[in-house]
This record gives C-alpha cells, structure tokens and sequence, in this order.
C-alpha cells in the first residue's frame, strides 16, 4: 500500500489521523517522520508533526472506508454571499505579502516586504532592513513561526495550496551553506578518528540539510535520534 502524509498538532494526533485515513489502528501502521513539530515562538504559532504512514506487510486485520467526519456548524453570521479568492497569482501573491507587511508593522520591526520569486507551487518573499536578525531570532524560530502562520492564513482563503517561503536577505541560503559546511567538518573528523559525532540538537530542517549532504558519502551513514527538542543528528563511520 502507499504511503499517505498526513499532519497534526502532535506526532500522536499525526498518526490518529494517519490511521483514521486508513482505515485500521494506529498500532497497525508503519511511520517515518517528515517534520517534527515545534512549539511556536513569540505567539506566532505552531508548525505541525507531519508523517508519512502505510499499513504494515504482516497486518492482517479488517481495514475499514474512513467515515468522513461530521462538519461543524457555521455560525449565522459567519455565512456571506463573498466569492471565494481567485486562483491567480496576483491574487495570492498580494494576499501573501500584504499579509506579512501586516504583521511585521504589528511587531513593531522596521523592516521591507517585497516579492522575490513566484512558482506554480511555492512563492518566496524576502524581508529586508535593520531589524531582519530580530526577525530570523534564535536558530530561525522566529521567521519559521511566521511562515507557518502566514502560509496557514494566506490557503484557507485559496482552492488550490502553496508553500510560502519567507527569507531575511538571503538569510536561508546562508543558513544552509553553513549547515554544509559544518556536516563536511564533522565527517572528516569522523573519518579520521573513526568514531561517532554527535551534533547539537536540531530542528527537523537543519537535519535533512546534513542528512542530504552527506548521502553519497561512501565513508560516513547518519541517522537521528533522541525526541523532540534533544533531537539530533549522528555522523557515524561506515565499517
């Protein structure tokens, strides 16, 4: 069976709705993390735990339709004769930018919005100014909180779903390079020592980073481990 990808508050909630979706248990299902959650920062908001899911070869057991879930209730006054966005880029791109120029005046940061690419699935905005590193914050957490928040804002108002990439003045291009960089240190100390590395605890996305680019290394294999917030990356010699 394939592989579905679901996503929730929690890794618990992710594979409750995983197994719903497939209609057997949870304990029935097999999982790999694709993004780990993370608490929001600063009141921005929360990023979610998403799973890819399949129902196990040696399951056995019945595997039901999912029922579809009963719809909430809409208020009366939530009920208006709008039309819904138009699905064009004009329209989401205006949406997306005028969005976070809302809420960077609202924070109080000096700072510029301006489009910087647009794809038929992705649009990058880019931040400028003075005050771009309060923005980015600690490990980035600041600037991932207010993506996630505005990319949830910006396609509830659209059919179709984009991902919303927001950078600093070339802050994620720089992040990642960095990230590289210290992967390929690591592994040659690993190399030459011929023993484990542990790294520093990393969000999920800095992980796949050093994960990717130590993939065709034909000296060194890593994998992650710990939970939540302690987990981290191992560089470990191939035997």
């Amino acid at each position: 069976m394939e592989r579905i990808e679901v996503s929730g508050r929690t890794l618990e909630e992710a594979l409750q709705a995983a197994a719903l979706e497939l209609g057997v248990s949870t304990d029935a299902i097999d999982y790999e993390i694709v993004e780990e959650g993370a608490k929001g920062f600063l009141g921005l908001g929360q990023t979610p735990t998403t799973v890819k899911a399949r129902v196990k070869d040696d399951y056995t057991g019945p595997i039901e339709q999912p029922s579809q879930a009963p719809q909430p209730e809409v208020p009366i006054e939530d009920i208006s004769d709008e039309e819904p966005a138009p699905e064009s880029d004009d329209a989401y791109v205006d949406k997306a930018v005028g969005m976070v120029g809302d809420i960077v005046k609202a924070m109080g940061i000096d700072v510029g919005v301006k489009l910087k690419s647009v794809q038929p699935e992705e649009i990058t905005i880019d931040i400028e100014g003075e005050d771009t590193a309060i923005l980015i914050g600690k490990h980035g957490q600041t600037i991932d909180a207010l993506q996630y928040l505005v990319g949830l804002i910006v396609n509830k108002d659209f059919d179709s779903r984009r991902r919303i990439i927001l950078d600093a003045e070339g802050y994620r291009e720089r992040h990642r390079e960095m990230l590289e960089k210290k992967a390929r240190e690591y592994a040659d100390a690993v190399k030459s020592a011929g023993k484990e590395a542990v790294l520093d605890p990393q969000p999920a996305r800095d992980r796949r980073i050093v994960h990717m680019v130590l993939a065709d290394d034909p000296e060194v294999y890593t994998y992650s481990e710990g939970l939540g917030e302690d987990r981290h990356v191992v560089i470990s010699p191939k035997k």
